[in-house]
């Protein structure tokens, strides 16, 4: 089936297609469910509390990619019997169906570099990084676990539970800043190490709202493991850096030009017209 086709498909069928309303508690029981397993693989019989130790590093990541396919076969199992169901599951996480849904989902990303365009004139080194364990868990598997489980499965349960996409979108991305608390118990001070923790799950709840806002625009998951990475890449804007950089002029100009296209250009480029993403076509935007 083309695009089109496939959209008045699903539409006709939504009812013998997709998932049964769960109702509101019990989809945010699940997803809480969901969000404990996740963060409780990490910890699983693990003797070293040095996150960065290889050994420590490898089991995480095997234990996260079991966690994820959990929660994958998951929402699988909502999805009523037919013989659309595997495309239909597809469509519901977000995973590129075809050759544009891959060319579109560079496009959240060049939206992003608007919004670090002062950091990355700041720092032109930021692409210059090592490639070892601790990039694979920071830039390729963290970000594409994080992605799979807290938007391409909480995000739909909630939203065949009732909730309203703009609802997730602001409430749903605290069980993913709360997910990275687990780092208070981290070698050191507890009381410095609770400090970074909230400020830590303050900044991924935000980033959560934002990779939840291009899941439901744009209806590609792909996208937002992209630009999760790139953010990871890129970590805090430095502005406190500015007044000290050799260019504070140009760097600061920057900065303010990056955030006002941002501003004006999130809405019209992640028009969820352009990418037709199936949650536009359930509860138009």
């Amino acid at each position: 089936m083309n695009k089109e086709i496939n959209k008045e498909y699903i539409v006709k069928n939504r009812e013998q297609l997709l998932p049964e309303p769960i109702g509101e508690f019990k989809s945010s029981i699940i997803c809480i469910f969901i969000s404990l397993f996740f963060v409780l693989s990490i910890y699983f019989r693990n003797k070293s509390t040095n996150r960065n130790d290889p050994e420590v590093i490898k089991k995480r990541i095997t234990r996260v990619l079991f966690s994820t396919f959990v929660s994958l076969v998951l929402l699988y199992f909502f999805i009523p019997n037919s013989d659309n169901k595997f495309y239909i599951f597809l469509k519901i996480i977000g995973i590129p169906t075809t050759f544009w849904d891959l060319i579109n989902s560079i496009i959240p990303l060049l939206l992003t570099m608007v919004l670090f365009l002062g950091p990355m004139v700041m720092d032109t080194d930021f692409l210059n990084i090592s490639y070892d364990l601790e990039t694979l868990r920071d830039i390729i598997v963290g970000p594409l676990v994080e992605e799979l489980v807290f938007r391409s499965v909480i995000c739909p349960i909630l939203f065949f539970g009732g909730f309203s996409q703009r609802y997730i979108i602001i409430l749903s991305p605290f069980l993913f800043g709360f997910a990275h608390a687990h780092h208070i118990f981290q070698k050191g001070n507890y009381f410095i190490n609770l400090i970074k923790v909230l400020f830590q799950v303050c900044f991924t709840s935000l980033f959560g709202m934002y990779s939840a806002f291009l899941f439901f625009r744009t209806g590609n998951i792909l996208a937002c493991f992209i630009v999760h990475s790139f953010c990871n890449i890129m970590g805090l804007p430095d502005f406190g850096g500015i007044s000290d950089h050799e260019n504070k002029k140009i760097v600061g100009t920057c900065f303010i030009i990056g955030l006002i296209g941002f501003i004006f250009g999130v809405l019209p480029i992640t028009n969820p017209n352009y990418y037709g993403s199936i949650y536009n076509l359930l509860e138009v935007w």
